[in-house]
């Protein structure tokens, strides 16, 4: 088998072929005993309806394309029924019954637009009888016939739209279940998206936020004439924490810090980011370089005066902050970044545990 698997329309049409011709064994049977059919009519019959299903299952399910060999095997069906009715005489009801389920089978498995190949089918069937005994007309069945006829032509039309009706519920499940997976993974993203501008230790945002939203804030400032300030904080001497105490340490040391400043800046809008490594950075929007620098002082008052445990030790140490912002300073993002660093650095020659506001230079440019 050429595909790897066998295709479900081979399995299913294996089920629906050999359930469907045998129930036509009993109506086809009441036909035979009205016309006194022979021997070799009655054989043919049998093997058509109860050994021709395996041999077309058999065929599709060993050629290089099972799902070609099975529609090969739908039109096969129609020669097979259409050459049946001829022998008969094309009786009304049989030839109904038989070419109504040819075509649902067609449509099924092909689509309205192949329609014409099952007709086709149907016609070649007829043709070759036709053509090789000729054709008497003989449109009458018995009156068990024709109530047969109807009864399985009726449940073969029950059996499809049952079948069709699975098909839409097991669809809407499968939506419904789509749509479920689909609402997780957007979730999901969701989360990742939050992850990824978010700093595991301390759950602050990290610089890659502040990359993406502090020209969005200066843009909506400068609309709005409001300020915006940033505020650059950096642990002192946080390599000495390290070194006396462990990393284990330094990282609670960190984690303190950033409570404590998501603690003061809680307005909406304002924005507490780690920075990197030790260094935190506050972007405030509506607040002027008075006010930041304000905070900051309360700030470094409120961190000198905590006391940071780790196992049986205490730990105490500084901070230092460097201040930029807008309008004293360009509305430009890396600008302000680079202001308030030297700020900082300003802040650190000058014996640290300080507060130091980037001056305003209306020479400033943006690099």
């Amino acid at each position: 088998m050429g595909e790897g698997k066998l295709h479900w329309v081979v399995t299913l049409n294996r089920r629906n072929r050999a359930l469907f011709f045998a129930l036509l064994l009993p109506v086809l049977a009441t036909h035979l005993v009205a016309i006194g059919a022979g021997p070799l009519m009655w054989s043919l019959l049998v093997l058509q309806l109860l050994a021709y299903p395996q041999l077309a299952y058999w065929r599709a399910a060993r050629a290089d394309s099972p799902l070609r060999a099975e529609m090969q095997n739908v039109l096969l069906d129609g020669v097979l029924l259409g050459a049946w009715m001829a022998v008969w005489g094309l009786p009304l009801w049989i030839s109904f019954m038989l070419f109504i389920g040819v075509c649902l089978n067609v449509v099924i498995y092909m689509g309205v637009p192949s329609l014409w190949k099952g007709l086709l089918a149907i016609a070649s069937g007829v043709a070759i009888v036709a053509l090789a005994h000729g054709l008497a007309f003989q449109p009458q069945t018995s009156l068990a016939t024709s109530v047969l006829c109807i009864l399985l032509l009726t449940l073969y039309l029950v059996f499809f739209a049952q079948g069709a009706y699975g098909r839409g519920v097991s669809l809407r499940d499968s939506r419904r279940q789509l749509g479920e997976r689909l609402d997780e993974i957007t979730s999901l993203q969701a989360l990742l998206q939050e992850q990824a501008l978010r700093d595991p230790l301390t759950g602050l945002y990290n610089r890659r936020y502040l990359d993406q939203t502090l020209q969005q804030a200066l843009d909506d400032c400068t609309r709005s004439d409001r300020p915006l300030s940033l505020v650059l904080i950096d642990i002192d001497r946080f390599k000495r924490i390290n070194d006396t105490y462990g990393h284990p340490a330094g990282d609670e040391m960190i984690r303190q810090l950033g409570g404590l400043l998501t603690a003061r800046v809680r307005d909406t809008g304002l924005v507490v980011c780690r920075y990197g490594g030790e260094e935190f950075l506050l972007m405030l929007p509506g607040t002027g370089l008075t006010t930041a620098a304000a905070l900051a002082e309360e700030l470094r008052r409120d961190f000198e005066a905590l006391e940071v445990e780790t196992g049986e030790r205490t730990m105490r140490t500084t901070l230092s902050f460097g201040v930029s912002g807008f309008p004293a300073h360009p509305a430009h993002p890396q600008l302000l970044v680079r202001l308030a660093d030297q700020a900082l650095y300003q802040a650190k020659l000058g014996g640290r545990n300080r507060v130091v506001v980037s001056p305003g230079d209306e020479t400033a440019t943006a690099p």
